[in-house]
């Protein structure tokens, strides 16, 4: 394309000296090409620069983009001029930026790239295709002067420029094409090792040198996550793997440049600038959460929380310990600071708002998430603080549990080892203080259970002449919990106990069915019992406020324990509120009717949280009782209701069965109408 009278104008008023590389440049000289380049990345002449752009537009003509990069003199002059125009006009754009305000800067580049996309992106794609091949080679293609550093170096640096444009943005946002080229980017950067990439361009480099810098890869991917953040804005997630890729090598190369044992300018320079990358890379996943659900269970189920905690772990000593300048340790901790609160947001987010939070409270213990806490969390205090909080509403599971016991001897060790070094944050450790007394007090109780619960280990036919089961594997696909080593043995348990305790099971172990609460139900019954007992007063005055809101219904409240909240909290409804929790198969017009003595529970509730949202089920206690008659249950029937056993119509009583509670004895009167529809009364 020919230049216009005033873009000839304007490169007369250049120097001498670049006025006679022009010509050449305008005639293909790539001898000449490259003196402009040079110069381009020496000057300081940004409207010089801009002066010259018209000149590297006429290398990039798409119409003669070869089909292959043959190795002859035609092809290689069209290929080298093309390089170095691309490499020029990166270098423009990046040269406005700080020089020009934001607003002239945007429009600058977005006519430098944007408007000119079509005339770039042809050749971005080529370099993509025939420069960017996996393994990397380690030499350029025969004939050519450009290899894969070049190709990584000018597509990322294009990239990276257009998202300083909102024109830019938007077409990348929009642009399926230009969306899945970049995603092809991501995914090649991401696989890149530390040798693959030690050949460096200068411009990347703070001492603008040439030669070798191993941390190429640090700042590529650091652009990268920057590309990608401003694309996710338009809902494009398929990077799940890759990107928890770049958080593993981020982490693991800011701690191996601690260890260095020397510290210059230049390495805090670069560490600093591998800091920025993780952050925003932590925040991407979060941001990626935001928008799509099932993105955010793709992260835990390829281990996100473990490797966000972790790779914080590794940064910490490098940014605690780093001394070069007052000026760098206060932007280090700035930093790190910012980093630390995207983490435990997004460990948040992940507790709160994900189906499969207990997987991922159980990897971000396991990676030393209450270490983190601990030790850093000073620099974000409140932050922190509610993290911890957090904890306690998970701890009735036995998964959870386990993880977060082994969690407890590490943080112990650590801060043993770490002794005065450690800065703490009154706040902080309240929490913590807190935290370890409600699960010591949950590992108290669950001494008196087995991590696998009693009925996976064991038929469920009282009668069974086989004691030794091993997890028999017959399952009852009522309530998912009753286990039987044979057919008969499930038919004989069903039709003398296990039709009436089936519904109740079912709904103790939640209507969406959830493992985890399935697998925990001991030892959700045994904190739900020790609550109970625990906290009389405040159940009185939960109660006392029922009675009051709900006085026609006050011999039908169901009592609510809050185990989804820290601390624990207490609330009374009427039973009708509750109908929704029990299984279809009760009758649920009789569930209505149940009554007991005025201002008394006939009933209990549990709200729990094994998700993105709280349930609520019925007590555990009842629906284990009726099943297995548990030695366990009948020990602390002192603190449970008497109504609470009689729970439903179907229940199979025996007439004149006398039960023992904290509200006194009751006896329960059995009149038999039909095989299948007992009637229930209560009696004083």
């Amino acid at each position: 394309m020919p230049l216009t009278a005033q873009e000839r104008a304007a490169l007369k008023s250049l120097p001498k000296r670049i006025q006679r590389s022009i010509d050449g440049a305008l005639e293909g000289v790539v001898h000449d090409v490259r003196k402009l380049h040079h110069w381009i990345n020496n000057s300081t002449d940004v409207e010089a620069h801009l002066a010259l752009l018209p000149i590297f537009y006429t290398h990039l003509d798409p119409a003669v983009i070869p089909d292959q990069p043959l190795p002859t003199d035609e092809v290689q002059q069209v290929v080298m001029l093309a390089k170095l125009s691309l490499m020029s006009i990166a270098q423009t754009c990046f040269s406005v930026t700080g020089v020009l305000n934001d607003s002239l800067a945007d429009k600058t580049i977005t006519n430098a790239l944007v408007r000119r996309w079509g005339t770039l992106f042809p050749w971005m794609q080529f370099m993509y295709r025939h420069c960017l091949s996996f393994p990397p080679r380690r030499d350029s293609p025969k004939g050519f002067d450009i290899c894969d550093v070049d190709a990584v170096s000018i597509i990322s640096r294009i990239l990276s420029q257009m998202v300083v444009s909102i024109e830019g943005q938007h077409l990348m946002q929009t642009n399926a094409a230009v969306q899945q080229f970049i995603a092809k980017v991501w995914f090649y950067i991401g696989k890149l090792k530390d040798e693959d990439l030690l050949r460096h361009d200068a411009s990347f480099r703070h001492d603008k040198r040439e030669g070798i810098d191993d941390e190429l890869t640090g700042h590529v991917r650091k652009t990268m996550v920057g590309i990608i953040t401003a694309c996710i804005v338009g809902g494009y997630e398929p990077f799940v793997t890759s990107s928890l890729r770049y958080i593993r090598w981020l982490g693991r190369k800011i701690s191996d440049m601690c260890s260095r044992t020397t510290t210059n300018y230049g390495l805090m320079a670069a560490m600093l600038g591998l800091v920025d990358a993780l952050s925003v890379s932590i925040r991407l996943l979060s941001l990626a959460c935001i928008m799509d659900d099932t993105c955010q269970e793709e992260f835990i189920l390829h281990g996100a929380p473990s490797d966000i905690v972790t790779a914080l772990l590794q940064s910490s000593p490098a940014l605690a310990g780093t001394r070069v300048s007052l000026s760098a340790e206060t932007s280090s901790a700035d930093k790190f600071t910012m980093m630390l609160a995207d983490t435990f947001g997004y460990i948040d987010m992940a507790l709160c708002q994900s189906e499969a939070c207990i997987q991922a409270l159980c990897q971000a213990l396991d990676a030393g998430l209450i270490q983190l806490v601990l030790h850093a969390g000073f620099r974000c205090p409140q932050i922190a603080s509610g993290v911890l909080k957090l904890i306690p509403r998970f701890l009735m599971y036995h998964q959870v549990l386990h993880h977060f016991q082994k969690a407890m001897d590490q943080a112990a060790d650590a801060t043993a080892r770490l002794g005065p070094h450690t800065k703490k944050d009154d706040e902080v450790q309240q929490s913590w203080i807190l935290v370890q007394q409600a699960a010591r007090q949950i590992l108290n109780i669950c001494r008196k259970t087995s991590p696998l619960p009693f009925y996976e280990q064991k038929c469920a036919h009282a009668e069974c002449p086989y004691d030794n089961n091993e997890r028999p594997h017959y399952r009852c696909c009522g309530c998912f919990v009753a286990r039987y080593c044979s057919r008969g043995c499930q038919r004989k348990d069903w039709k003398s106990r296990h039709r009436t305790a089936c519904p109740v099971l079912h709904s103790a172990g939640g209507l969406d069915g959830s493992k985890h609460i399935r697998g925990s139900l001991p030892l959700i019954m045994l904190v739900e019992t020790f609550n109970y007992s625990l906290y009389a007063d405040r159940i009185q005055e939960a109660m006392e406020k029922a009675r009051k809101k709900y006085p026609s219904d006050i011999d039908r409240l169901v009592l609510e324990i809050d185990l989804s909240a820290y601390p624990v909290t207490f609330s009374a409804r009427p039973v009708q509120h509750y109908t929704y929790i029990f299984d279809p198969r009760f009758d649920l017009a009789r569930v209505k009717e149940l009554r007991g003595l005025p201002g008394k529970h006939i009933l209990m509730a549990l709200k729990l949280r094994a998700g993105r949202e709280e349930c609520i089920v019925l007590s555990p206690r009842v629906g284990l009782t009726l099943a297995f008659q548990w030695p366990a249950a009948r020990e602390e029937e002192a603190v449970l209701s008497s109504v609470q056993e009689a729970l439903v119509s179907r229940l199979a009583v025996g007439p004149g069965n006398v039960i023992k509670s904290g509200d006194g004895f009751k006896v329960v009167e059995y009149r038999q109408q039909s095989t299948t529809q007992p009637a229930i009364s209560f009696i004083e």
